[in-house]
């Protein structure tokens, strides 16, 4: 053991001093924790002290066991054997004041077993301080592949995307030029070259979003759907797919939501719908509202595969379709804004999706 002071031994490496080990204590374990080692503290003390004024041959060692088990919540383990040492020493120092009891052979049975087991509490203390220090270390690591694997997909998306980009618009202005079967093959690998990139931005979203409770705000949903429809205007004409919007304008379908995500969710199932609809198809977006929440409708006239459906946490499946990714991040932003997203899908009816998200108060109107 080195020379290192009491006071080193229970302050933390970044030279917190002695009165701030409860509050650096309370930070990496809670308040309990600091609550509690100083209720221990005081009670090895009134131990050692009712030790000192007794003369019976009591085990006083078991009280001084937990004084080495504190060692868990200082930030060096070696507190572990002086904690240990000091629990000793106490427990012989109580054997000879205020005066050696009568019966010497029992005194030192009890403290021999005394020491034993303080020994024996600080060996489980130390193998569970060894155990906390990897599992830390194994969660730093965790977390530093974490970041180091959102970096690459962060810093590779921007590489692939801006290709892409100038790819599409390299592909429309060709196709604009082109005759009608040349267009259409041109039409195909501009849709799939934007089907990539939403791919790609579903990629670094999924990596990037946490799972909490987003903060949500009074959105106009059927605002919000028909801007996103527009958006997506081109990519269902590029397919021959009439892509009709019947939202009202009245702005009656008023929503709690995030609209970032409601935004990226209703890209997602509009791309989806116009991947999975055959040429000469039909899709139609609209808005229904209920007391309790408002729903954004996606019909389509294509039925879409089971797969389609499948969650991208689910390996039991060998079938991978390219909304899996986008029904994955879709999932969690629904699930992060309490709301739902229902598919139905039969055999001649088509495939209809709708995002229900919890209605905004609605003002009652003022009597006369």
């Amino acid at each position: 053991m080195t020379s290192r002071t009491w006071t080193e031994w229970v302050t933390a490496h970044d030279g917190t001093s002695l009165s701030g080990v409860p509050r650096a204590i309370a930070a990496r374990h809670g308040r309990w924790a600091a609550w509690l080692v100083p209720a221990i503290y005081a009670g090895c003390i009134a131990a050692f002290v009712a030790d000192l004024t007794s003369a019976n041959t009591l085990a006083f060692g078991v009280f001084y066991a937990p004084l080495i088990v504190t060692a868990v919540f200082h930030r060096d383990k070696q507190a572990v054997w002086a904690l240990t040492a000091i629990a000793c020493a106490m427990n012989v120092i109580g054997a000879f004041f205020p005066h050696i009891a009568k019966d010497v052979w029992e005194l030192v049975e009890n403290r021999a077993l005394s020491i034993l087991a303080l020994l024996a509490t600080a060996a489980f203390t130390w193998h569970a301080r060894k155990i906390q220090e990897q599992l830390a270390e194994q969660t730093s690591r965790a977390e530093a592949a974490e970041r180091i694997k959102t970096e690459v997909l962060t810093n590779l998306s921007q590489e692939i995307r801006a290709p892409l980009h100038s790819m599409i618009g390299v592909l429309e202005l060709v196709a604009a030029n082109s005759g009608s079967d040349e267009k259409t093959a041109l039409e195909m690998v501009r849709g799939a070259g934007r089907r990539l990139v939403l791919t790609l931005d579903n990629l670094v979203d999924l990596t990037q979003f946490e799972e909490t409770t987003m903060a949500a705000e009074e959105v106009d949903l059927g605002l919000l759907l028909r801007q996103t429809a527009e958006a997506k205007r081109p990519d269902a004409a590029a397919r021959q797919i009439s892509l009709t919007i019947n939202v009202p304008a009245d702005g009656d379908a008023m929503v709690h939501a995030n609209p970032w995500a409601a935004r990226r969710i209703l890209e997602n199932k509009i791309a989806d719908a116009i991947t999975y609809t055959p040429p000469g198809g039909r899709i139609e977006v609209s808005t229904a509202t209920d007391p309790d929440d408002c729903s954004a409708v996606i019909s389509a006239t294509g039925t879409w595969p089971p797969g389609a459906f499948r969650s991208a946490s689910d390996a039991t499946g060998a079938l991978l379709t390219p909304s899996v990714m986008g029904l994955a991040l879709s999932q969690r932003l629904a699930r992060a804004m309490n709301a739902r997203l229902v598919f139905s899908n039969g055999p001649g009816e088509g495939t209809t999706i709708r995002l229900r998200l919890p209605a905004a108060a609605r003002s009652e109107p003022k009597q006369a």
